[in-house]
C-alpha cells in the first residue's frame, strides 16, 4: 500500500488542500468514509444514546400531568396510536436518510438541495434551545448540593428567603407574621387555593424554589441581578458535558452506559420505596382510572400527538445526526421501534412513579391529589421535593431524585450539542476534524455565556418565553417537508430502493402510505389546531406584557427564515447556465455527492439515480408545461 492510499485501498492522489477546504471535501469524504467519519463502537451505544436523547424532562414531568388531565388510562389509546402512525414512521425516515448517506443535519438535505433550509433551521433551533435547556441541568445540581444538608432547606420556614406567609406543614397550617406565629382560622379554607396555583403558593418548597433558587423578579421587564450560585451550577453542567463529549460519539457512547441506564435504576428504587408507603395505591388509581368520554374532545388527540412529537424529538435533526454515524447495514427500522417503545414506555412508567409519590403526599397532608398535581418545573422542583420529604431519610431520596434528573438532562444535551459540533466539523473538516475537543469546548463556552442571561432574576420569564415559542411552528413544518420531499420529489420508489440496499428489504406499503398521505395530513391538522388554540404565555398569576408575544412569535419564526433563503440560493446556483425553469428542476434533484456511505454500492446506485432523476425531470417539465 502506497503512502497515497488509505488502509482501505482508496487512492488519495486527487485529495488536495484546496479540495479539503472547499465543498469538494464531500467527494473525498465518500472515497474514504471509514477514515474521515467515525462510527459507533456498537449498536447498543447508538440505541442508548438515542434513548437518552428521547427520554427527557418531558417524560418525567409533562406526560404524567397530560395523561391525567386528558382521561387517565383512556389517554393511552390516542397516545399509542400516535406512536404507531407518527412516531415510528418519522423516526425511521430521519434515521434511514442519514444512515444511507452518512450525512448529518443539514448536509443530509443534499438529496433535495432546495429544502436544505430545513436542516439549517433545525440548527437555528438548537442555538436557541441549548442555553435554556442547560438551565434545567443547573437546577438539579443546586438541589443535589442542598440535599446534603442535615435539614432540607425546602422543608422549613424562617429562612432568609421566606416570606411571612410561609407554610411548613399543610396539616397544621400556621401563619407567620412579623409578630410571630399566629393561628388564622381562614387559612385552612385557603389551602386548596394555594395548591391550585402551585407556581405561586407559599409552601416552604415553593418559596425555596421561587425566592432562593430563582430569586425571581416581578416580571419580564425587570432582569435584575445575576444569581451566581446558579451560574456556578451551570458552569459545572457544561464541564460535565465537555468531559463526556471530548471525543465525540466515542466518548458519548461510553458515557451513556451510565447516564442512560442510571435514571431507570433510580426510578425503580424510588417507585418500590413509594409503593410501601400509605397513599401510593390511591395515587396510582387516580393516574390510571380511565375517562373514555374525554376521547370525544379533539384536544385530547392533539395533546397525544404533541407529546409523541416532542418526546421523540422529531424534526430537530438529532435522530439523523446520530444515525449518520451508523454502519451502512444497521437495522435502523428495528432501532426506530426499540427507541420509540422504550421512550414512550418510560413516560408511562414515570407517570406511575409520579402519582405514587403524589398519592403519598396527599395521604400525609390531607390535601386531595387533584390539588397537588402540576406540570413542568413546578412538579420537578416543588411538588417532587415536598413529596420526597415525606419519606424516611429524605436527604437520600432527594439526592437520588435530582441525580436522576441530572442524568436524564445530560443524555438529551449530549445529542443536542453533538448536532451543532457535527455540523461545524462537517462544514470545515480540514480545520476542525482533528480538533474536535476544541470545537466542543468552544461550543460549550459560547452556550454557557449565553445561558448567564437565564441565571438572572428575570431569567425564569425568559425561560418560559423560549419554552413556549421555540418550536411552535418549525417542528410541524419540518416534519411535513421531510415526508413531502422524500415521497413526492426524491421519490418513494427511490427511497424504497435505498432502504432495500441497506436492510435487504424494501419499504412496507404501510410506511409508504403513512409518509405520503397520513402523516402530512395529521401534521397539517395539528398545526392549524395549535394556531387556533393559541394562548399567550403565563407564569403562575403573572401575565406577560403584550410585546412578549411579538418577541415570542419572532423566536418561533426565526428558524423558518433559512428555508426561503436556501431555496433562492439553490435556484440561483444554476441560473448562470440554465433557464429559470431548468434551475428549479436542478435544485430539486439530488446533488452529485448524494450517494450511499458504503462505497461498494455507489456504482449501481448512480445508474439507478440517474434514471430516477431523468424521470423526475420529465415529471417537473410536464408540470411546468401545464
Amino acid at each position: 500500500m502506497t503512502s497515497k492510499e488509505t488502509s482501505h485501498g482508496f487512492p488519495m492522489e486527487d485529495v488536495t488542500k484546496e479540495q479539503m477546504d472547499s465543498d469538494k471535501y464531500e467527494e473525498v469524504l465518500y472515497k474514504v468514509p471509514e477514515v474521515l467519519r467515525a462510527k459507533w463502537n456498537s449498536r447498543i451505544e447508538y440505541i442508548l444514546s438515542l434513548v437518552g436523547y428521547c427520554v427527557g424532562f418531558g417524560n418525567l414531568w409533562r406526560f404524567p400531568y397530560v395523561c391525567n388531565r386528558n382521561g387517565g388510562g383512556a389517554f393511552l389509546l390516542p397516545f399509542l396510536l400516535c406512536i404507531l402512525i407518527i412516531g415510528f414512521p418519522v423516526f425511521f425516515l430521519e434515521a434511514s436518510l442519514s444512515q444511507f448517506s452518512g450525512r448529518a443535519t443539514p448536509r443530509v438535505w443534499s438529496f433535495c438541495p432546495m429544502f436544505k433550509g430545513v436542516g439549517v433551521g433545525a440548527l437555528v433551533m438548537y442555538v436557541a434551545c441549548i442555553p435554556y435547556y442547560n438551565i434545567l441541568l443547573a437546577w438539579p445540581i443546586y438541589y443535589m448540593v442542598k440535599s446534603c444538608y442535615s435539614v432540607l432547606p425546602w422543608t422549613t420556614c424562617g429562612n432568609s428567603w421566606n416570606t411571612d406567609l410561609c407554610v411548613e406543614d399543610v396539616r397544621n397550617v400556621t401563619y407567620s407574621s412579623h409578630n410571630g406565629t399566629t393561628p388564622d382560622d381562614n387559612i385552612t379554607a385557603g389551602i386548596t387555593k394555594r395548591w391550585e396555583n402551585v407556581t405561586l403558593a407559599h409552601t416552604a418548597a415553593e418559596e425555596f424554589w421561587q425566592y432562593n433558587v430563582l430569586s425571581i423578579s416581578r416580571g419580564l421587564e425587570e432582569v435584575g441581578s445575576v444569581q451566581w450560585h446558579i451560574v456556578a451550577c451551570l458552569f459545572a453542567s457544561y464541564v460535565i458535558i465537555f468531559l463526556c463529549m471530548i471525543r465525540g460519539i466515542k466518548s458519548v457512547g461510553k458515557a451513556v452506559y451510565v447516564t442512560a441506564i442510571l435514571p431507570y435504576i433510580l426510578l425503580i428504587i424510588i417507585f418500590i420505596s413509594t409503593l410501601i408507603q400509605p397513599g401510593a395505591g390511591s395515587g396510582l388509581l387516580y393516574y390510571v382510572t380511565p375517562d373514555f368520554w374525554r376521547l370525544q374532545d379533539v384536544k385530547v388527540w392533539l395533546e397525544a400527538f404533541l407529546q409523541v412529537m416532542y418526546s421523540l424529538g422529531l424534526g430537530w435533526g438529532t435522530i439523523g445526526t446520530a444515525s449518520s454515524y451508523n454502519k451502512f447495514h444497521e437495522p435502523c427500522h428495528k432501532d426506530a421501534v426499540i427507541v420509540s417503545t422504550i421512550s414512550e414506555a418510560t413516560s408511562i412508567f414515570a407517570g406511575m412513579v409520579t402519582f405514587g409519590i403524589l398519592g403519598v403526599m396527599s395521604e400525609k397532608t390531607g390535601v386531595h391529589i387533584s390539588n397537588v398535581v402540576s406540570s413542568g418545573p413546578g412538579l420537578g422542583f416543588v411538588a417532587y421535593p415536598e413529596a420526597l420529604a415525606q419519606l424516611p431519610v429524605p436527604q437520600l431520596w432527594s439526592f437520588m431524585f435530582f441525580l436522576m434528573l441530572l442524568a436524564v438532562g445530560l443524555d438529551s444535551q449530549f445529542m443536542n450539542v453533538e448536532v451543532v459540533t457535527t455540523a461545524l466539523i462537517d462544514k470545515y473538516p480540514r480545520a476542525l476534524s482533528r480538533r474536535r475537543w476544541l470545537v466542543t469546548a468552544g461550543v460549550c463556552v459560547i452556550f454557557f455565556l449565553a445561558g448567564i442571561l437565564l441565571c438572572t432574576q428575570g431569567g425564569p420569564y425568559i425561560f418560559q418565553l423560549l419554552d413556549w415559542y421555540i418550536s411552535a411552528l418549525s417542528v410541524f413544518l419540518f416534519c411535513t417537508l421531510e415526508c413531502v420531499t422524500v415521497v413526492y420529489i426524491y421519490g418513494v420508489k427511490q427511497m424504497s430502493k435505498d432502504v432495500e440496499m441497506m436492510l435487504g428489504k424494501p419499504l412496507p406499503i404501510v410506511v409508504k402510505i403513512l409518509w405520503a398521505f397520513v402523516i402530512p395530513a395529521v401534521l397539517l391538522t395539528a398545526f392549524i389546531l395549535t394556531l387556533l388554540r393559541y394562548q399567550p404565555p403565563t407564569y403562575g398569576k403573572y401575565t406577560f406584557p403584550g410585546y412578549a408575544s411579538i418577541i415570542g412569535w419572532f423566536i418561533a419564526s426565526v428558524s423558518i427564515i433559512p428555508l426561503p433563503i436556501y431555496m433562492i440560493l439553490a435556484v440561483k446556483k444554476h441560473l448562470a447556465s440554465h433557464t429559470f425553469r431548468e434551475s428549479i428542476q436542478m435544485a430539486l434533484l439530488p446533488e452529485d455527492v448524494w450517494r450511499p456511505s458504503d462505497p461498494l454500492y455507489r456504482g449501481k446506485y448512480r445508474d439507478n439515480l440517474m434514471h430516477t432523476q431523468y424521470s423526475l425531470r420529465e415529471h417537473i417539465t410536464s408540470v411546468f408545461r401545464k
